[in-house]
């Protein structure tokens, strides 16, 4: 083989790779999102002088100050839950810009008040602002996720599905991502059979995927029934948390500790010790 066939060979086998990869990142939005979020990091931010952890855009540096007053009692109460220190101390990004927010929070969505990646928890801009009251709550919100996957023995470790993580992050946040859905009305939905489905299976960054057994009334396309519909589940998930953690047995509170320390849910093992499901409760 000539060197000019071989050169040849090479950039048309580069040119291949490029395309490939180009054609496949359009064609996964995860792996878009990953990549756009992989050069939008919280961390380029400036950094907070009162918290090195904070880091804000200049609009957001009052909101800023707030997270930081936070954070320590947020810490806290999520280390206390959860039964151990962070694996790794947090990110947290605040952000002044919807459009840089939507780059950077690996979803490529706006609309989402806050989120977890990768250790760093990322505020959208309405928490400064239309939805401060919720910035407590929220925040050690997602906290709770950081610390869960902080955990993981490896990125391909099994994940736990999503009703326990928001379910966890609900009741170790005193109703963080739950607001508006009381535990009183979540009892009625469930005695009207609007029940979360307790399984093994659901995406934890698919906000929607937590199933019930029965939808309740209301149309999908509206964002305030999506809205009811996520804080509803999320809710539900987080009474059947609680209830599991309040377990008096020895063995329901072994696995529960077990299922905190591996990050992943044992729901196979607990069929073993008679814990019921929302379902089972209703009956």
């Amino acid at each position: 083989m000539t060197a000019h066939h071989f050169i040849k060979i090479t950039v048309v086998s580069t040119f291949a790779l490029v395309a490939a990869g180009c054609v496949a990142v359009a064609a996964i939005p995860m792996l878009r999102h990953y990549l756009v979020a992989l050069f939008n990091d919280p961390r380029d931010l400036p950094v907070l002088e009162r918290d090195g952890r904070v880091h804000f855009e200049p609009e957001a540096r009052a909101c800023a100050l707030d997270v930081a007053a936070l954070l320590p009692a947020a810490l806290a109460r999520v280390e206390a839950a959860q039964q151990r220190p962070f694996a790794r101390g947090p990110t947290i990004g605040v952000y002044a810009s919807y459009e840089n927010y939507a780059r950077a929070n690996g979803l490529e969505d706006p609309a989402i008040a806050a989120v977890s990646r990768s250790g760093r928890v990322l505020l959208s801009p309405t928490l400064c602002g239309a939805e401060r009251a919720r910035l407590r709550g929220v925040l050690t919100h997602e906290l709770s996720h950081v610390h869960l996957f902080g955990w993981r023995s490896s990125l391909f470790s099994a994940r736990p599905p999503s009703w326990f993580t928001e379910g966890l992050a609900v009741a170790v946040s005193d109703g963080g991502g739950a607001e508006g859905v009381s535990e009183v009305e979540a009892a009625e939905a469930l005695r009207k059979g609007y029940a979360i489905v307790v399984t093994d299976d659901g995406r934890w960054r698919d906000f929607a995927s937590i199933r019930l057994e029965i939808e309740p009334p209301g149309d999908p396309s509206r964002d305030d029934f999506v809205t009811f519909r996520q804080r509803l589940a999320y809710r539900e998930a987080a009474m059947f948390v609680a209830w599991l953690r309040l377990s008096r047995t020895q063995v329901q509170t072994a696995l529960w500790k077990r299922s905190l320390r591996e990050s992943r849910w044992l729901r196979r093992r607990c069929s073993a010790t008679n814990v019921i499901s929302p379902r089972e409760s209703r009956d």
